[in-house]
């Protein structure tokens, strides 16, 4: 399950939201900046700052409450993620910190931190409960250093979404486009599997086939644009998952918040030398 929740929350990081012609609706009446620029402007425009896209910081506070067949409390997770990455040739650190009440009872009130690096050098993990840096096989790094740039940048996705255009709402303050997509039924919850599918790496391929038995439930996207440079600074989302395995039900509602900040202003990301010289390779 560990992996499977990985895998999701790495999924809902890739989502942005597609163009129509409307025009932005003020927050409230304190809205003094009103811009009549369409929906569908925005998102050419927001698509064509991504091309710049070579380095960016992303800050994510993500709640989950899982509940398990056969557990008699559901499981709670709060887990913060802190992360630079490095676009062309592909480069990340980041730091998880989660905490889990609930659950099994091998797994309660447990509190892990992890860091991570992938550069060139390879893909390593700091490991807790060994206080141990380990570096993952080369096989594995040479997966994620090749997986494909709409992975790393939030509005790589637009072209596909256009065909939920006129589900969506378009509102605006002083600063800031604000789009919002609530998004439920069979359309929506096929073309995530799909698309799931189309982006992830050959090595966890076998993981997705797990997609196929979920089904998404109350999905709502929140999005926040820049009004100066177009980039998204912020993309929220709530919504509720079943998945059925060996005939039993598990449910999980999920809160993301996410934000992006400091746009190219990172020119590399180097794994530390006491990193290099200390990890253990996994076979």
């Amino acid at each position: 399950m560990k992996k499977w929740l990985v895998s999701f929350v790495s999924i809902l990081l890739l989502l942005s939201l597609a163009a129509c012609g409307q025009t932005a609706d003020p927050v409230d009446s304190k809205t003094k900046k009103k811009d009549s620029i369409t929906l569908s402007e925005v998102f050419a425009k927001t698509n064509e700052a991504s091309k710049k896209l070579e380095s960016v910081h992303s800050d994510m506070e993500l709640n989950q409450i899982v509940n398990v067949p056969g557990q008699e409390t559901p499981m709670e997770l709060h887990s913060t993620i802190s992360a630079d990455m490095v676009l062309n040739p592909m480069a990340l650190h980041q730091k998880m910190k989660m905490n889990v009440k609930g659950g099994e009872e091998a797994i309660q009130n447990q509190t892990m931190d992890i860091e991570a690096y992938l550069a060139k050098e390879g893909f390593f993990m700091y490991e807790p409960t060994s206080k141990q840096w380990m570096q993952m096989p080369e096989e594995f790094s040479n997966q994620i250093l090749q997986m494909p740039e709409q992975q790393a940048n939030p509005v790589e996705q637009l072209k596909q979404l256009q065909q939920f255009a006129k589900d969506f709402s378009f509102k605006q303050n002083d600063t800031q486009y604000i789009l919002n997509l609530k998004a439920s039924g069979e359309k929506f919850d096929q073309f995530l599997k799909e698309n799931a599918k189309k982006l992830m790496p050959d090595a966890l391929k076998e993981d997705m086939e797990a997609l196929d038995n979920l089904k998404f439930k109350n999905v709502n996207f929140e999005i926040f644009i820049d009004k100066k440079t177009f980039n998204i600074t912020s993309l929220n989302t709530n919504q509720e998952v079943e998945v059925i395995s060996d005939g039993e039900k598990m449910n999980m509602k999920q809160e993301i918040k996410s934000t992006y900040t400091n746009y190219n202003k990172l020119k590399e990301i180097k794994v530390p030398k006491e990193v290099l010289d200390t990890a253990q390779e996994l076979q």
